[in-house]
């Protein structure tokens, strides 16, 4: 039985510019909130300014979810952090590469060609039959 789809909550998007300069207080206010909860704050601030009580659910303070919460928010930094990581690492290798790799042994290539020698098939005629069959059979 199909499920029934439900629909979307409709709203609005309020948006108001803040001037580094003269809204630094606002912008340091806004930076201490976490990013989950910026928008419950200010609903919370415009329901307090109209007079009316704020409609916030109490947070669950569940360990295992705030532990969860708090692993999330370490790897969302850390994934954010990466490519700057990756660029310095990249720097790195690219300033000091060069006298690491003269200290490498330089590798020679076999005189004949071959790169290692072959006593047997890899695969016998009857395993080579039976791939191509299969080989024959797949769909892609």
């Amino acid at each position: 039985m199909a499920k029934r789809k439900t629909s979307k909550r409709r709203y609005r998007m309020i948006t108001f510019k803040v001037f580094e300069d003269t809204d630094s207080d606002i912008l340091d206010w806004w930076e201490g909130i976490d990013e989950g909860e910026r928008s419950d704050a200010l609903r919370d601030l415009i329901r307090g300014y109209l007079g009316k009580q704020p409609r916030r659910n109490k947070l669950l303070t569940i360990p295992e979810l705030l532990e969860v919460r708090q692993d999330t928010l370490w790897i969302r930094d850390a994934l954010n952090e990466m490519p700057g990581y990756l660029e310095r690492l990249v720097q790195h290798v690219t300033a000091n590469g060069a006298a690491q790799i003269a200290m490498l042994p330089t590798a020679s290539s076999p005189a004949n060609g071959d790169v290692l020698p072959a006593a047997e098939p890899a695969l016998s005629d009857n395993d080579s039959d039976r791939r191509a069959r299969r080989m024959k059979r797949s769909q892609w």
